[in-house]
């Protein structure tokens, strides 16, 4: 996912770009306005009260884990890892509990899934609101359906707002607003979630008031209002795979002397908190050969810690530099070396209020292929001075959102190491060509140059016995002539 940070206008919540990010939230009046395709019609459901359901535990599905310092909760939820590039885990909505499968965001605050009568929305699961009993639709000022939209860098979802239970594993969560959608854009209906679930502060709610945060806080006291978030680099982990916890952490993944390194969270403007925002003093680039420094950010800046961003997001004004800073040296196009290995990449280091420094090796951030193609996860906030510490970070440093504090907590073994405590950190590497794809390339291009020749030669048979047939007869008479043969 790759998200342009804020803020951009009134209406917006996040910027984002192609997986997931910008979120710009406009709620629509309903009145005027058709509904998108594939919505059902506007008399279709009833404004009737929600009855509340009987409690509903629906176990999420689980792999084995290795042993840990404290036993498996079920405020557990297990994240599918796909290559390290986008982490979804599972969600129930209504009674009874319907599973859809979603990002849990903290760059966002709303919760939204497809919704019935969804005819483009791709392979996405859909959230039938008829077989829940406790489905309650939103209306505006008018009577109609409450409409919403959210706009991505990669195209739109479009929909109805509306309330019913959740359930967050074992947690059980009622009248939860979240917006059902009824149309997609093309990009988006290709990726891996069905829908996203943000887990930032209120003030970037537009649908989902009180958030799922809130609600958590307020319909289960008795778990503590903080969230842990696992990131493997390894998604065939089985033993210990990525995950999401409520209320409670680990620090045993990472070691037995773990502690945790907290950085404030910062509001930054009026009203509410929105972001896990949070101030770095500096970033630097420690130059491979001379070890030198450049740094970025020598007058401190802001950061987002931010789980629905894939790489690390760097500020329009920084970009350039830190590429060139990063690929000296190296043959290299933006974010794409050739004949390099990811040792001949420098380390970084994120420091952060007040006093931590958080070094990332090249391993990190940087994925290099047994060829020496080498891709480094880095995208450009276009239009933004915020930097975005996305999974990339999360997976070298197992992370700890304390809301009742307003903190980040990152995890360290002794000395803050980048993700080297569990063995390489940042991306899976890219394997080289199987052999079975090069022999079918090597067949595919034999094939071609096969064609190619047998096309020529049935072009030269035709010309010469067609258009230009007296030409041919010509030149095989002076063939002939040449050698005193006798001509035709």
């Amino acid at each position: 996912m790759q998200r342009t940070a804020p803020p951009c206008g009134a209406a917006a919540v996040a910027l984002r770009a192609p997986m997931a990010l910008c979120v710009l939230f406009a709620l629509l009046g309903g009145a005027g306005r058709a509904p998108p395709p594939g919505a059902p019609a506007a008399d279709a459901r009833r404004a009737t009260p929600a009855r509340a359901g009987a409690p509903l535990r629906v176990d999420l599905e689980r792999r084995p884990r290795a042993a840990r310092r404290r036993a498996t909760g079920d405020n557990d939820l297990v994240l599918t890892d796909y290559f390290n590039n986008q982490y979804v885990g599972q969600i129930s909505i209504g009674t009874p509990a319907q599973q859809l499968s979603v990002v849990f965001d903290t760059g966002s605050s709303d919760l939204w899934i497809p919704g019935r009568g969804c005819n483009e929305c791709g392979h996405h699961a859909t959230f039938d609101y008829t077989a829940s009993s406790t489905y309650e639709p939103l209306l505006d000022k008018n009577g109609d359906l409450s409409k919403f939209e959210v706009d991505y860098g990669s195209g739109k979802v479009t929909g109805y707002q509306a309330k019913d239970s959740v359930h967050l594993g074992s947690l059980e969560l009622d009248d939860v607003a979240f917006g059902e959608v009824v149309y997609e854009d093309r990009d988006i209906q290709s990726f891996m979630m069905d829908g996203i679930a943000g887990l930032a502060f209120r003030g970037l709610s537009m649908v989902t008031k009180p958030t799922l945060l809130e609600l958590l806080h307020e319909q289960h006291p008795d778990v503590p209002y903080l969230f842990s978030l696992y990131l493997s680099n390894d998604p065939d982990d089985a033993d210990r795979p990525s995950h999401l916890t409520f209320g409670d952490y680990d620090l045993g993944i990472v070691g037995d002397n773990a502690t945790w390194h907290y950085t404030p969270v910062i509001k930054r403007g009026f009203g509410d908190f929105k972001y896990w925002t949070v101030k770095m003093t500096g970033m630097a680039v420690v130059s491979t050969d001379d070890a030198s420094e450049l740094d970025l950010c020598p007058s401190g800046c802001y950061a987002i810690v931010d789980s629905g961003t894939s790489g690390i997001a760097v500020p329009e004004e920084s970009y350039d530099a830190l590429v060139a800073a990063v690929t000296k040296g190296l043959n290299c196009r933006d974010i794409t070396c050739y004949y390099a290995k990811s040792a001949d990449f420098p380390a970084l280091t994120f420091k952060l209020s007040p006093d931590n420094e958080f070094p990332m090796h090249a391993a990190d951030y940087v994925s290099c292929s047994r060829w020496g193609e080498c891709v480094i996860k880095f995208q450009k906030s276009s239009g933004s001075s915020y930097w975005i510490l996305g999974d990339v970070f999360m997976e070298a440093y197992y992370t700890l959102y304390d809301v009742d504090n307003l903190r980040v907590g990152f995890a360290c073994a002794g000395d803050c190491n980048g993700g080297t405590w569990h063995g390489k950190g940042g991306y899976v590497e890219v394997d080289e060509v199987s052999t079975w794809a090069q022999l079918l390339l090597c067949f595919a291009a034999l094939s071609v140059v096969s064609i190619l020749a047998y096309v020529a030669f049935l072009y030269a048979r035709l010309t010469c016995g067609g258009r230009v047939a007296r030409a041919c007869l010509r030149t095989k008479d002076e063939y002939r002539r040449e050698r005193g043969l006798r001509t035709a």
